[in-house]
Order: structure tokens, then C-alpha cells, then sequence
């Protein structure tokens, strides 16, 4: 995974608190709990921990590693799984966007897998939720054939994508553009958005105000598309939120879906609707896919500061 993070006077990302870098997979355990190095072979050193220690090894983490047991495991397409995990530690928190690195009890390579659930609700009750896209990556692959209720990982939050505006900071409107799997971390961010609304609707005076948003998802086939009836229920819900869903290998079935790639006649339609000066735009996909959509935004008068981009390999 290759993260990108461009910022510029138009960009506030808040990297308080994530000051932390990976500076080697030993030292970061100097946290974790003795029951936790032994039930996930910590100890074992990067050589073998995988690619995705590798790829994100100057990127921010926070200095808990904490047990989480899963509370349930369901089919969300043909080849995601989703998996909700219990955490009971009170110092681990995430901001809209990041990811966690997954310790799995007799498995050397470490998993990453970005959140789709909001961060309120670890807060209100306890969860986080992931979205697994099947693959033969040993972490995938048990999540897969092996993960179920009751089994126990250890996880760390890292990530220097997201979305975590503060108290005071004027609206600014956010472009989100995802393919693929790439949805999760984008997904939380429009959850995240959406209980911003809430707070700010129920005391206008000391909350955030979020601007306009808009998704743009796509996804091979109109099965699989993520989080549909979530994302529907959130946009019902906020008119200041909208998703707009595609669909790659063939015709959707559904009217509000369209068929085709995110084009860029697709993104100069969005940046009509969307107030520019402030944009904040978020890409997370394919590799292929985020170089297109890069390129193309900056055709449609973008500059490359408004652009935040996160691949997965």
C-alpha cells in the first residue's frame, strides 16, 4: 500500500497526537502486553511481518497495540467479508480514514485493513467494523477460511489519510472518489460526516459544520458494491450528503446506478456542484485507478494540493 498525503493551505489534516513513526517493527512493541507479543509471535521482527509493514513503515501509528475479539462475521459481496471486532481498551481510538495493522495468533504476516465504521461508534459501543476483500495474503486468507466469532487478534491504528475536522475550522466540501475495496476508508469518512451533522443540528454554536459531500464508488458489478443500504440511509438522511454508484463489468439493474468508469465528464459534473476554494478530495482505489483519476482532476482544475490519495497494492 502506498499512501500519499498532499497538503496545502486548502488542506487541514489533523496530525496531532499521530506524531509516532514506524521505525521498526521491534521497537513498537514496547506497549504491547505480554500476552499479546506471545499470542501473535510479535517478537518474530519485520523480516517476516509482510508487505504491508513495509509499505507503510514512515507512516504515523499509535503507540497502543490493544486485544480485540470478533463479534461477527458476514458476507457484505461475492468477495468481502465483514468483520466487526470488540475492543475493550479505552486508549485505542482512530480518526475517519485510518487503518489497522491486524496481529493474527499464528500467522507471521501482519494484515492491513482500513476502517469502514465511523469512529463514534467505537466510542458508543465498543466496535469497529472492517471490510476484507478475499485474496491468498495470509491475513485476507484467514479472515476468509479461519476468522470467526470468538477469535481473538491484536490491532494498532496507523494511517495518515483522513478526515477529522476540529471544533472552529470553517466547512470546507469534500470530493470522495473510490473503486473497489478502496471504499472502506472513504465509507468511514461519510459516516464520520454524518455524525457530524448530527452534533451539529443538536447545538449549532459549538460544533463543526460539515459542507457538501459527494461520493463517487466504483465497483465491477452492481453485487458488488459495498455498504449500499448504509450509505442510501445516511444521504436519506443528510441532503448535504450524496453517493453516486458505478458499475464497471455490466448494466446495474438498478436506475440509480450508473454503468461505466468514473470519467472525467464524471468528476467536472461533481466539481460544479461543490465549492472548489476550499475542496478537499479524497481517492482511495486500485493503483491504475487512482493515477486516472489524479490526472484527471487536476485537467479539471484541481490543484495538487487538493488531492489526497491512498493506494492499495
Amino acid at each position: 500500500m502506498e499512501i500519499m498525503t498532499l497538503s496545502g493551505p486548502g488542506i487541514k489534516l489533523a496530525l496531532r497526537g499521530l506524531r509516532l513513526k514506524h521505525t521498526g517493527f521491534i521497537r513498537f512493541l514496547s506497549t504491547a502486553p505480554r500476552k499479546l507479543e506471545a499470542q501473535t509471535g510479535l517478537h518474530n521482527g519485520v523480516s517476516g511481518a509482510g508487505k504491508h509493514l513495509q509499505f507503510t513503515a514512515k507512516h504515523s501509528r499509535l503507540p497502543v497495540i490493544a486485544e480485540a475479539v470478533v463479534t461477527d462475521v458476514r458476507q457484505e459481496s461475492p468477495a468481502v467479508k465483514g468483520v466487526t471486532l470488540k475492543i475493550d481498551n479505552p486508549k485505542f481510538t482512530f480518526r475517519a480514514g485510518q487503518w489497522v495493522d491486524m496481529f493474527i495468533p499464528g500467522i507471521e504476516t501482519v494484515g492491513g485493513f482500513s476502517m469502514y465504521s465511523a469512529p463514534n461508534q467505537l466510542a458508543e459501543r465498543g466496535t469497529i467494523d472492517l471490510g476484507i476483500k478475499f485474496s491468498k495474503w495470509p491475513p485476507a486468507f484467514w479472515v476468509h477460511n479461519e476468522c470467526k466469532v470468538g477469535s481473538t487478534v491484536a490491532l494498532r491504528v496507523g494511517g495518515d489519510f483522513y478526515y477529522a475536522p476540529e471544533v472552529g475550522d470553517p466547512p470546507s466540501d469534500l470530493l470522495l472518489v473510490a473503486g473497489g475495496v478502496g471504499l472502506n476508508p472513504l465509507a468511514s469518512m461519510v459516516f464520520h460526516a454524518s455524525y457530524l451533522h448530527k452534533l451539529y443540528q443538536e447545538n449549532k454554536e459549538e460544533e463543526y459544520c460539515p459542507g457538501k459531500i459527494l461520493l463517487l464508488y466504483s465497483a465491477k458489478t452492481y453485487e458488488d458494491i459495498l455498504y449500499k443500504p448504509l450509505l442510501d440511509a445516511v444521504s436519506s438522511l443528510h441532503p448535504q450528503i450524496e453517493i453516486k454508484y458505478f458499475t464497471t463489468r455490466k448494466p446495474p439493474p438498478a436506475s440509480n446506478v450508473t454503468c461505466g468508469h468514473i470519467t472525467q465528464d464524471n468528476l467536472r459534473s461533481a466539481l460544479k456542484v461543490l465549492d472548489t476554494s476550499t475542496l478537499r478530495t479524497f481517492v482511495c482505489g486500485p493503483p491504475p485507478m487512482i493515477e486516472n483519476i489524479k490526472d484527471n482532476l487536476l485537467v479539471c482544475g484541481l490543484s495538487r494540493n487538493q488531492i489526497l490519495y491512498e493506494k492499495w497494492w
